[in-house]
């Protein structure tokens, strides 16, 4: 008895080595390592390849973007801008431009990325900027949003930069991204803000947070 329980024991080390190296082969297959700081992000939205995305997606592939996120909010801008370029506006649009409006904001899609027949990762991302004017605003982001048999279940700023200015105050976000072959988002974001106190001498704040979080959970 010994000694069977000794040959089962050995077999179920093996299957479940065999199983944790089928899933990490599985996991470096079908996720190429993406890394992206500002100057990617720059050259992410300068490919001239990229496929605009249509307004009837915008909404699928924001489901689940938290109300918290810098970047909520930012799709109801996209569809209507979308929504006044079809209509002939945008020009008249343009020319009523007022503090804190959209000037203009493009969507893209990126890359697709399939983990199973079940669950697939997107990557896209939203290019804007607001009127010239205080405060003024403009910035990229790119989204990994995932979906489980068709559904989003996720919507996650991935790498992005922001910038915002209402002289003399000024804030800025930049962030240095990795999704990792192993399934994991990491991102180290950089922020900083400044201007003027009660006594008029200029002050600057800055602060760094890392965030690192699992996208494939469960497939």
């Amino acid at each position: 008895m010994k000694k069977v329980a000794l040959l089962l024991l050995s077999v179920f080390v093996v299957c479940c080595n065999s199983n944790k190296n089928e899933q990490s082969s599985f996991a470096e297959q079908v996720l190429p390592e993406i890394k992206l700081d500002s100057i990617g992000i720059e050259n992410f939205f300068a490919d001239s390849t990229l496929k605009n995305i249509s307004a009837s997606k915008i909404k699928n592939l924001t489901q689940n973007l938290s109300d918290t996120s810098l970047f909520a909010g930012i799709d109801d801008g996209f569809l209507r801008l979308d929504s006044i370029k079809k209509a002939g506006g945008y020009e008249n649009y343009l020319s009523k431009l007022d503090i804190g409006m959209y000037k203009d904001i493009r969507a893209v899609h990126f890359k697709d990325i399939n983990l199973s027949k079940a669950v697939s990762l997107k990557l896209w991302g939203f290019d804007y900027s607001s009127y010239e004017a205080c405060p003024y605003s403009n910035g990229k982001v790119v989204f990994i949003s995932k979906f489980v048999d068709g559904k989003n279940v996720e919507c996650i700023p991935f790498s992005y930069f922001n910038n915002w200015s209402d002289a003399p105050f000024y804030e800025s976000f930049r962030t240095l991204s990795v999704l990792t072959k192993d399934g994991f988002i990491v991102i180290k974001e950089f922020n900083s803000n400044g201007g003027l106190d009660v006594n008029d001498k200029e002050y600057v704040n800055r602060f760094t947070n890392m965030n690192r979080r699992s996208i494939i959970g469960n497939l």
